[in-house]
C-alpha cells in the first residue's frame, strides 16, 4: 500500500544505507537517530525525510596493507566518526523512551 500511494506521488519508496542507534546514559535522555551512508544514490531523495547534513559523515575507506593487518582482515574496509550528544534529563519531562518490543542485537 506504501508503495501505491507513491507511486500515484510520483516518488519511489527508496531508503539510502543508513544505520540507527538507541543511545543512552544514566541522567540523560534516550537518544534515537540515524546516521546515512555518504555516498548512497538515495541520500537526498529519502521518501522518509530522514535524512540532513549532519546526518552525513565522513566515510574513511581503508585499502593500505598496513592497516588491513592492524585490524586483522585481508579485504578493504570502511570507518565513520561520529559523535553523539546527550541531552540531561529534566524532572517532569516525559522519557523519550517507549517501552516497546525490538529485535535483539
Amino acid at each position: 500500500p506504501t508503495q501505491k500511494l507513491l507511486d500515484q506521488l510520483g516518488r519511489h519508496g527508496q531508503r539510502p544505507a543508513h544505520i540507527h542507534f538507541f543511545v543512552s546514559a544514566p541522567g540523560f535522555r534516550t537518544l534515537t537517530t540515524q546516521i546515512n551512508i555518504q555516498g548512497d544514490k538515495y541520500i537526498y531523495e529519502d521518501f522518509a525525510f530522514a535524512t540532513r547534513d549532519e546526518l552525513i559523515p565522513d566515510v574513511t575507506h581503508h585499502t593500505d596493507e598496513a592497516a588491513l593487518r592492524d585490524k586483522g582482515v585481508d579485504r578493504p574496509f570502511a570507518t565513520i566518526t561520529f559523535n553523539f550528544a546527550l541531552p540531561h534529563a529534566v524532572e517532569g519531562v516525559p522519557s523519550t523512551l517507549i517501552d516497546r518490543p525490538r529485535a535483539a542485537a
